[in-house]
């Protein structure tokens, strides 16, 4: 028998209360690997030093005043801290998980940027490698969604050891998703045999047709024999 399944029917469901809302503060979300904090600082310094060194030299080469020099470097000293800091707590903010029916991510240090990626909608799963994160034994992972052009989740600070058994399972995970319905295909195979072995019955009964021929031609020769006798 071809057996089908039947979704359930919407007017058995019900709507759940707003205090059973799972919210993502109540999911047990991760930390990125602490090597990207730190990875992050060598980034600060890279960055701020060139830009220090060049507010410092360009005011002298032009023969600022002292009282001048010392504004701009000071000036110059605030917005890189500042920077600095800012890159600091954003990479603290990052957060993921790896659930049962999605990749959950969280980041932001004013504007909080949560994403839920079902691993339904999962196409495929990269991984990349700067030279400072090879330096740190970091990866980056990005994940590409059905219909989207770009990576609709970049998780930076995945240690070494980690990053390729968690995109192995991701795709297994998404693979799993998206080949459910193709567990139906023996049953309608089976529906189909039957049909096929229904044009077997014709050659049965053309193999009967030439017995009852040589039957009568039998008979007719008996019949003539004894006419003549």
């Amino acid at each position: 028998m071809h057996s089908e399944l039947v979704p359930p029917s919407r007017d058995t469901e019900t709507s759940l209360p707003p205090s059973q809302w799972l919210s993502f503060d109540q999911l047990p979300l991760i930390a990125i690997d602490e090597n990207y904090i730190k990875q992050v600082n060598t980034e600060n310094l890279m960055i701020v030093c060139p830009i220090l060194i060049l507010a410092t030299v360009i005011p002298m080469l032009l023969s600022v005043p002292g009282v001048i020099l010392i504004a701009i470097v000071t000036l110059v000293l605030l917005l890189l801290a500042a920077l600095s800091y800012w890159r600091f707590s954003y990479a603290k903010t990052i957060t993921y998980g790896v659930f049962e029916h999605e990749l959950v991510m969280q980041k932001g240090l004013i504007w909080q940027k949560k994403i839920a990626l079902p691993y339904s909608r999962l196409q495929h799963v990269t991984l990349s490698q700067g030279p400072l994160e090879r330096h740190f034994n970091q990866y980056t992972l990005k994940c590409f969604s059905a219909g989207s052009g770009h990576a609709e989740i970049s998780l930076p600070g995945i240690n070494g050891a980690s990053a390729e058994p968690m995109r192995q399972h991701l795709l297994a995970k998404a693979a799993q998703r998206q080949n459910k319905p193709l567990t139906q295909e023996p049953s309608a195979q089976a529906s189909i045999e039957p049909s096929t072995q229904a044009p077997k019955e014709p050659s049965a009964q053309a193999s009967k047709a030439p017995s009852a021929q040589e039957s009568k031609q039998a008979s007719s020769m008996s019949s003539g024999e004894q006419h003549d006798s």
